[in-house]
């Protein structure tokens, strides 16, 4: 990777964005439950709290990557930081449930920014041969935001309240906001030249298929969030804190690998390593609910971080490249049917892991993905590398 300091600057500006988003995702997980239960929610009530990101990212995420196309990427990235900073002082703030339910939905908006303009700024100014690279690197705010979420927001509640870890994490995105408009202002904010939607190039099998790798990356992480806690309490006898530090196992080796797997996908081939990541997960995901042993464990998460890199990593600058061989200029749309793939996945994970361990057993549970995840290797199969 050159040393151009315009292109320095949009990965910087991306990785801030990305880690001030994650960073919100993960920071309300140690203490959120416990303040809806006080206002008198019930458990499901708390499962649609959360549930509600992923929903809202869903829905929102094309018709951002249709205004990122419109009015430029770099407007709508800053915008989605203010905009993610003004909901989570919404949080801070709010005495009723439903309340909370709406801010935790206008985070999942805001983030659709960072997760469509954001990457679209990479791909415009990285060339292919860069790309994979550049990606991997963003994707290392994702990991972090995700690694410190947890343990910052129980740390900052215990210490300073409710209130505390919203404030400084509407501070950060703010911080994010204002470093974006600094590092881009030399930054010439093109658009697409006309506006295509992600669902129209949803027509073409290749984007399918590897939009389709995002959900099946997503569901992968989020199949555990629900899931494995339970084994580690009932069968690891794990405190809730030794539970939030078996999790960081994950996102700190998906957060080490993700710019090392970049540059091996280069080499190596994007669809190549996406097969030998869905082959790795097939293989870790179930070794995850036999462990008795924490070291045993650990094993099978570092297997479950390294998988989520080799899968998802790639899918990035793959889906970029095969749009610009179908006269794709639309970088917007392009990320943007990436990331309601990656949503569908947020949804469904959780849904088919709890399911199915409430009727099966986790071990079965656990079985039954793998296999899903093996059968999608035969669309991959018919892709070019």
């Amino acid at each position: 990777m050159d040393s151009n300091p315009l292109k320095k600057s949009v990965l910087l500006v991306v990785i801030v964005a990305i880690f001030a988003d994650m960073l919100m995702y993960g920071i309300i997980v140690p203490f959120l439950p416990l303040h809806a239960e006080s206002l008198g929610a019930s458990q499901s009530e708390i499962g649609l709290l959360f549930a509600s990101y992923a929903i809202a990212l869903f829905i929102a995420t094309p018709f951002v990557g249709a205004l990122a196309d419109r009015l430029g990427r770099k407007k709508m990235l800053v915008a989605g930081l203010i905009v993610l900073s003004a909901t989570t002082l919404v949080y801070a703030f709010s005495s009723s449930f439903w309340v909370l339910v709406l801010a935790r939905a206008m985070q999942g908006v805001a983030a659709a920014a960072p997760w469509t303009a954001g990457l679209s700024l990479l791909a415009e100014v990285f060339p292919a041969n860069e790309r994979g690279r550049a990606m991997g690197i963003a994707m290392s705010g994702q990991a972090g935001g995700i690694l410190l979420g947890p343990p910052a927001g129980g740390w900052l509640y215990e210490w300073g309240g409710y209130r505390l870890p919203f404030l400084i994490a509407a501070g950060i995105a703010l911080l994010a906001a204002t470093i974006s408009v600094v590092l881009l202002r030399h930054l010439n904010d093109t658009k697409a030249d006309k506006f295509i939607s992600p669902f129209r190039l949803l027509r073409s099998k290749r984007v399918i298929v590897i939009a389709g790798v995002a959900t099946v990356g997503a569901a992968l992480f989020a199949s555990i969030e629900p899931t494995l806690p339970i084994h580690f309490n009932e069968d690891l006898h794990l405190s809730p804190s030794m539970i939030g530090l078996m999790f960081v196992v994950v996102t700190l080796i998906y957060g080490a690998a993700a710019p090392w797997i970049g540059s091996l996908s280069t080499r190596l081939g994007h669809l190549a390593t996406i097969r030998m990541g869905i082959v790795m997960a097939a293989v870790a995901l179930p070794l995850n609910a036999l462990p008795t042993q924490i070291w045993v464990q650990i094993i099978g998460l570092i297997g479950l971080g390294i998988s989520l890199g080799l899968v998802l990593t790639p899918a990035l600058p793959k889906l970029a490249d095969i749009s610009q061989e179908i006269g794709v200029s639309s970088q917007g749309a392009t990320f943007a049917a990436y990331n309601t793939a990656y949503s569908l996945g947020m949804m469904l994970g959780p849904l088919l892991a709890s399911a199915l361990t409430d009727r099966f057993g986790l071990t079965a549970a656990y079985t039954t993905l793998s296999v899903l995840f093996l059968i999608y290797l035969l669309p991959l199969r018919k892709l070019k590398a």
